[in-house]
């Protein structure tokens, strides 16, 4: 849309910037929330940066780890990729740890099986505060 004031031409545009969303020196960027309908599953695509100038260990909690649907309901994942490393529910593993690298962005994925029609809403990480061992950070991410 353009307004036009006298000498002056103001566009404006329907996108608003948003911040990002930054947790513990740890910028998250949402790279796509899909869902298939034949597969009965969504996958949630996240991009990951340390701010951190040294190398830091993410230790991600796998099972506070969560996709949550329009009407609030939580999700465990049917399998949690971090970088190279992959896990499956059925390992039973409680957390992924990954040593992250200044600036170089990490792809996390989360699929989850029997999944309805409808776009999830946010996405729960919880991993531990880089600052106090034994405490985990939850944050929720909006898809």
């Amino acid at each position: 849309m353009l307004l036009l004031f006298g000498q002056f031409v103001y566009a404006q545009s329907d996108k608003i910037e948003k911040e990002p969303l930054v947790v513990d020196e740890i910028q998250i960027d949402v790279k796509s929330a899909q869902i298939d309908a034949k597969l009965k599953t969504a996958t949630v695509e996240l991009f990951l940066t340390s701010y951190n100038r040294n190398e830091r260990e993410l230790k991600l909690n796998t099972y506070g780890t969560q996709l949550v649907d329009v009407k609030g309901r939580k999700y465990l994942f049917g399998t949690l990729s971090l970088g190279k490393i992959l896990v499956k529910l059925e390992d039973k593993q409680n957390y992924i740890n990954y040593l992250m690298k200044m600036d170089e962005p990490v792809l996390l994925t989360l699929k989850v099986a029997n999944w309805g029609k409808e776009k999830p809403k946010e996405l729960i990480l919880v991993f531990e505060d880089s600052e106090e061992e034994g405490h985990y950070i939850e944050t929720a991410v909006q898809l």
